[in-house]
């Protein structure tokens, strides 16, 4: 398989061995390959050489219509979408967002001042979650008149899917855990297949790439302009990129333009040969393990006795990612478990508080200095937030 350009230019730079009188302080100690803008090596926030072309190269594999590289994440990613959209709304309506956004899209909203209206997906009682948002979206019209965008969560970090009507407001979809979907026909259609204007994902999370690394896509009939989007992400996104990562993400899309779909259905027949009963969500790689006697934190013991480390631990279940990078002898230690109380758990789960809001975010936030987030990670997910209240139920 070639190289990137950007592994190219690296591989240059090092075989010059030059004296490094530039930043990281380090010189080359901790890491050769640790560097920064040198000569050739490209600037993240100007791309005119090799990081333009892979991210040229992660368009054509993903069907956007531009791709943006993201080094601290998708939390990163969600935050220059909100401010794009912020940019590019000329309405007092609000923005529709759901429930179950991740943390990061709540610093988002605050950096933007978006005025929003919270909605809430469906709650699943026996694991005490929420999970999908289709019947809250059914009424397009309804959305459409009095909603200026919209932004979810799909699929859900526990791994539940829901289908998207197309609307003619934008959508923002947080898509951390589903970039895989675009490498199979088994699962889900991706977001950018539904018609999101704007879709962030965390690669680290399903493709394998290193931690923080990911990509924001605008869409090829996206309703927000590449010179908005451009404009959020040159403000937000550092100026100090790791060539570490930036080099792997490049990586990384060399490897998924060459042997995705191969990688993803060697994945897929292997979790299919996992026979541990689970909790049924929408994607393979993410098992709900519960328990009819056991709770959270004793499900997640047991697993550890057997020398499995998992995603997270809930009341009442526990949640495994299963990754591209497992092999046969990961799945072979689950079956271990096969004797494990693995059922629908007997208890119910009360759903929280309905919440409305009653003052702009970002206003509540900068004004009050009692005022509180409360979205304990993983999965980040919004409790309280400044400015709102509870709903009369």
């Amino acid at each position: 398989m070639s190289e990137s350009l950007l592994q190219k230019q690296i591989e240059k730079y090092l075989k010059r061995d030059p004296t490094r009188f530039h930043s990281p302080a380090h010189a080359g100690l901790w890491d050769s390959r640790d560097l920064s803008e040198v000569e050739g090596l490209d600037d993240l926030q100007n791309p005119v050489a090799a990081i333009a072309e892979s991210q040229e190269h992660a368009a054509r594999l993903f069907g956007a219509a531009k791709t943006f590289f993201l080094v601290a994440g998708a939390s990163q990613g969600m935050q220059i979408a909100c401010m794009a959209l912020s940019l590019s709304i000329n309405t007092t309506k609000p923005v529709l967002v759901a429930r179950n956004i991740h943390k990061s899209t709540l610093a988002g909203i605050i950096l933007a001042g978006l005025e929003i209206t919270w909605f809430e997906p469906d709650w699943n009682e026996e694991l005490g979650l929420f999970t999908r948002v289709e019947k809250q979206l059914e009424d397009s019209k309804k959305i459409n008149e009095n909603y200026s965008g919209l932004i979810i969560t799909n699929p859900s970090y526990e791994g539940f899917y829901s289908k998207i009507p197309e609307l003619k407001i934008p959508i923002i979809v947080d898509e951390a855990h589903g970039a895989h979907f675009h490498f199979s026909q088994e699962l889900p259609k991706p977001a950018l297949n539904y018609g999101a204007d704007i879709v962030v994902q965390s690669w680290h999370k399903t493709l394998g790439s290193l931690t923080q690394t990911g990509a924001l896509h605008l869409s090829k009939q996206s309703k927000i302009t590449i010179a908005n989007l451009e404009k959020a992400y040159k403000l937000i996104q550092t100026t100090s990129p790791s060539y570490l990562l930036l080099a792997n993400i490049c990586r990384c899309v060399d490897i998924y333009q060459s042997h995705g779909e191969a990688i993803i259905q060697e994945s897929l027949a292997l979790i299919k040969t996992i026979e541990l009963a689970h909790y049924n969500n929408d994607d393979p790689f993410r098992k709900i393990f519960t328990s009819s006697s056991l709770s959270g934190e004793e499900l997640d013991y047991q697993f550890a006795k057997s020398g499995i480390e998992l995603e997270a631990v809930g009341t009442n279940h526990v949640l495994a990612f299963i990754n591209v990078g497992n092999k046969d002898k990961d799945i072979k230690r689950l079956q271990q478990l096969q004797n494990l109380d693995l059922a629908s758990p007997s208890n119910k789960i009360k759903k929280p508080k309905s919440i409305v809001q009653t003052q702009n975010m970002r206003e509540a936030f900068l004004r009050k200095s009692s005022c509180k987030i409360k979205a304990p990670c993983p999965p980040g997910i919004a409790l309280e937030v400044p400015g709102q209240s509870y709903a009369i139920s």
